[in-house]
């Protein structure tokens, strides 16, 4: 089984990561599309960090799962107005 950390990012962070990593806008898009563009995108990059905006909070478990072989670890952060970014860390 392969375990993965979910570790805890600042408002500063995201926006710091906004400006290198490959952003993905999903919003509006349910399971199970956000985890098979996740799942695409995250294996055409190199050692590199996605981000997928998304307004459905399901995906936010169901797209780090979905690609658990890839990354190194993820994020999950919260807007507080129904908005998420699910950041994701290439091994």
């Amino acid at each position: 089984m392969i375990m993965v950390t979910e570790i805890e990012i600042s408002n500063e962070e995201i926006k710091q990561l906004e400006k290198t990593a490959k952003i993905i806008n999903m919003d509006g898009e349910v399971c199970p599309y956000p985890q098979i563009v996740a799942r695409e995108q995250i294996q055409k990059i190199e050692n590199d960090v996605i981000i997928i905006e998304t307004d459905h909070v399901m995906a936010t478990k169901a797209v780090p799962q979905s690609v658990i072989e890839y990354i190194s670890k993820y994020s999950v952060w919260k807007s507080g107005s129904g908005q998420y970014k699910i950041v994701l860390w290439k091994k």
